[in-house]
């Protein structure tokens, strides 16, 4: 088998053994003696999506989520570990298939305000994609534009406006657009609604959800909110200090949880305290911070004893 195949061959994105650090910024004393600290955004992350489907990735901030992101789309190296695109190992792409992964592979962002160019029309930014990636003539491309519109729900008439001119949820639909400009396989969508109104967040998770269902999207949406995987995703991983601690599909993880931590955050989504058995306190105190992670499990051992003492109970029944 080439060096360039994968053994997941049969999905669409699969990372292998992913580990991220980040050099932290060297104090005097760092200097002096020559060391250079990092930290660890992930460790030894395995993921697999599969053609069409939804993956969510969740966590709270700090957990990795949105390096694991950044990482599958090829924006960072990983320090260790192999990124896969349709069978091929991205690190060994020629310059053409890192421009074709380039149009296949596209995000949505968490902030609207700023992943907008605010000195370009809106028409011209949903058309950049096109234009880089020669995608059809001009007359098609300016079709394209008013169609993508139409398509999230907005006015074509729109494509003439700045991006100031817009609310907030009329931004994000407009950053929707410019993903699905270059027909992508898969989308990356970091925290599409958490910057938005609760009021407009179910709007712009209807239109990612439609979208997806018409062209078959592969997606991998990043979320701190299990309420809202519950409703979207296919699969979903759970990510605690940069490493994932359950993965499953989503039905069987709200049905039976494995881990303590997850456990811990289902306990947050109020539909799920309603149907499920009630679990017992949540730990109390800060979340293990990445700059000295505990030894051992990384979910300390301290904080699960109120889950450790109400499984061996509930087993002992």
């Amino acid at each position: 088998m080439s060096s360039m195949q994968s053994p997941e061959s049969d999905f669409i994105l699969h990372g292998e053994d992913l580990t991220h650090r980040y050099a932290m910024n060297r104090s005097f004393g760092d200097i002096l003696s020559g060391t250079r600290r990092t930290v660890t955004g992930i460790s030894g992350v395995n993921i697999a999506v599969k053609r069409g489907e939804v993956f969510a990735v969740v966590g709270e901030s700090g957990s990795g989520k949105s390096t694991l992101g950044r990482i599958l789309l090829g924006l960072i190296k990983p320090t260790l570990g192999r990124v896969f695109y349709d069978g091929k190992n991205i690190a060994e792409f020629t310059s053409g298939q890192r421009m074709n992964f380039r149009r296949k592979a596209q995000v949505v962002y968490q902030d609207p305000f700023s992943a907008l160019d605010p000195s370009m029309r809106i028409g011209r930014q949903i058309r950049e994609p096109l234009d880089v990636h020669r995608i059809g003539t001009p007359a098609q491309r300016n079709a394209s534009v008013a169609a993508l519109l139409e398509q999230v729900g907005l006015d074509p008439a729109l494509a003439s406006v700045r991006p100031e001119e817009l609310s907030g949820g009329m931004r994000q639909r407009v950053g929707i657009a410019m993903a699905l400009a270059s027909s992508p396989d898969i989308i990356v969508a970091d925290e599409p609604t958490s910057a938005l109104d609760v009021s407009v967040q179910a709007q712009i998770l209807n239109v990612m959800a439609m979208l997806q269902q018409q062209r078959n999207l592969a997606m991998v949406f990043i979320s701190h909110d299990l309420g809202v995987v519950s409703h979207f995703a296919d699969r979903v991983a759970v990510m605690y200090l940069g490493r994932i601690v359950e993965q499953a599909a989503v039905r069987q993880l709200f049905a039976e949880p494995k881990h303590p931590y997850t456990r811990l955050l289902l306990s947050a989504v109020p539909s799920h305290r309603r149907t499920a058995e009630p679990l017992p306190e949540a730990p109390r105190g800060e979340p293990a911070s990445p700059l000295s992670p505990p030894t051992g499990s990384h979910f300390i051992r301290a904080a699960l004893s109120p889950w450790i003492a109400a499984e061996s109970k509930r087993r002992k029944c």
